[in-house]
């Protein structure tokens, strides 16, 4: 007898209609044919209520992966997948108590929707799709995460180390350079205070695999408190700019921070993606100096990209929603740690630093297949940035973004660059490359089939965007037109008076 699974399963992709069930499937499917649909029902019982009506013919189609479980087990597991488990770090008892008090919040919207669905009273017994794990001996063998969570906090509030092997099934073999180097803070050594945080990662939520970190504070951050930390070791809806997705291959930094920011206008809200920047790079330089090594040329694109040797290796997406005296922000952020691919990491480019491209080369060839020389641990970056984001916060709420505008322009790209503005097409720019092969294109208004005014950047303007000027020395304020993905293309000028 062929058995048969279907993974993953969720509610929204079942489809009840003249009793035919399309079950999403990542794998190839074949059809076939079950004589008792009510077993599917009960199956699902957990994850959603289904009007299964009587059927006029025996037969029904259904379509399922094949697998060597059996088919009640394999439904079951596919109705326990639908539940999203994450574990809760709390740093204080009262921390602890809030959690608790929004998995509770949680239970009862569940309830409240399954009485909804089948017009019954709500009842506890009403699986949520969401679990927060206070305790991680509660969690299932598969939502463990592999990022240590409890190292993380533990460190971030000044009582203890991110010793070596702290990551729980991604930990290499450690030695020194000519074996491989498992990177991670302290070496093992106590907590000087310089990692520790006040607010940021008190509560770290941490899971294997969740729709998106930032979806996940939007929706419950407000309620866990500020300083909020979500973690995930994959996303399946990561949030890039416009609406794209990040992609998240495992070995990727993933993770979404709640901080309520004091500020006296809205209007600061474009240096908000600076502060961000700033912590990055900080915080990943921090992050390796204390584990001996060398810092990486990570550098920013505006507004809100991390650069390094040519290719994009991080971001951050940032949601901000003024409420009285300042901003909710929920920062999303992703950084290449340990995926190789489809860019670079910081392990790799660690060891360019260490060895230099030739070397490097040599001693890949004596390194097992597939094996890093250098490991850097997503715990230990993850909390050189939580700090330093804390850091660039509490400065921009005191003093603005004066005394940390030189540490980001020393990081970016951009000084310098020239672009070329269409005098007939005020919201078009090209960059040089762009504009060299534009060789009908006069600058400053010159003789030919099209006139130009090319500007080089000078730095940022007093309301966060981009300050350039012209041969003159007339300067001009550039800001996105909210159409274009890259944000250097599409820019809109206007004199700075």
């Amino acid at each position: 007898m062929r058995r048969v699974v279907a993974s993953p399963l969720r509610s929204q992709d079942i489809i009840n209609t003249t009793h035919r069930f399309a079950l999403h499937s990542w794998t190839s499917t074949k059809a076939y044919r079950i004589r008792e649909p009510t077993a599917i029902s009960s199956a699902f019982a957990s994850v959603t209520s289904l009007a299964l009506h009587k059927p006029s013919k025996p037969l029904h189609r259904i379509q399922l992966t094949i697998s060597s479980m059996s088919t009640t087990a394999a439904l079951s597991a596919g109705a326990n997948d639908s539940i999203t488990h994450v574990l809760a770090v709390c740093r204080t008892p009262e921390d602890a108590e809030r959690v608790a008090a929004v998995a509770k919040e949680i239970a009862a919207a569940a309830a409240e929707v399954a009485a909804t669905a089948t017009g019954g009273p709500a009842t506890a017994t009403a699986a949520p799709r969401l679990l927060l794990h206070l305790d991680a001996s509660t969690l299932p063998a598969h939502a463990v995460p592999q990022l240590d969570a409890a190292a993380c906090c533990r460190y971030l509030a000044g009582k203890g180390s991110l010793s070596r092997g702290s990551n729980n099934s991604d930990s290499h073999a450690q030695g020194g350079i000519g074996d491989t180097t498992d990177c991670t803070t302290g070496g093992g050594s106590s907590n000087d205070g310089a990692g520790c945080t006040k607010l940021m990662g008190r509560v770290l939520l941490a899971a294997p695999l969740l729709g998106s970190t930032q979806d996940l504070l939007r929706t419950h951050g407000s309620a866990l408190g500020d300083g909020v930390v979500a973690v995930a070791d994959r996303q399946t809806s990561g949030k890039g700019r416009g609406g794209n997705v990040w992609t998240s291959p495992p070995g990727c930094l993933m993770f979404s921070a709640l901080r309520r920011l004091r500020v006296p206008s809205p209007a600061s809200a474009p240096f908000i993606n600076y502060l961000v920047c700033i912590a990055v790079t900080r915080g990943v330089r921090r992050a390796l100096q204390g584990c001996g090594l060398p810092a990486v040329p990570l550098r920013i694109k505006w507004p809100n990209d991390i650069y390094a040797e040519g290719v994009k290796v991080g971001g951050a997406l940032i949601h901000t929603t003024w409420q009285g005296a300042g901003f909710n922000v929920i920062t999303g952020i992703g950084l290449n740690v340990n995926n190789r691919s489809p860019t670079t990491c910081l392990d790799e480019l660690v060891e360019r630093v260490l060895w230099g491209a030739a070397a490097k080369q040599e001693q890949e060839q004596q390194q097992p297949q597939g094996q890093p020389v250098v490991r850097v641990h997503r715990e230990a970056v993850l909390a050189g940035i939580l700090g330093a984001l804390e850091e660039v916060y509490d400065t921009f709420e005191q003093s603005g973004f004066s005394p940390l505008e030189s540490e980001y322009l020393a990081a970016w790209l951009h000084s310098g660059q020239v672009l070329d503005f269409d005098d007939s097409e005020p919201t078009m720019a090209t960059s040089t490359a762009a504009a060299a092969a534009a060789a009908t294109a006069p600058a400053n208004g010159g003789s030919g089939s099209r006139a130009t005014t090319r500007l080089t950047i000078r730095g940022l303007s007093s309301s966060g965007f981009l300050l350039a000027e012209d041969y003159a020395g007339v300067r001009y304020e550039l800001t996105p037109d909210g159409n274009s993905l890259d944000m250097m293309q599409g820019l809109i000028r206007r004199k700075v008076v």
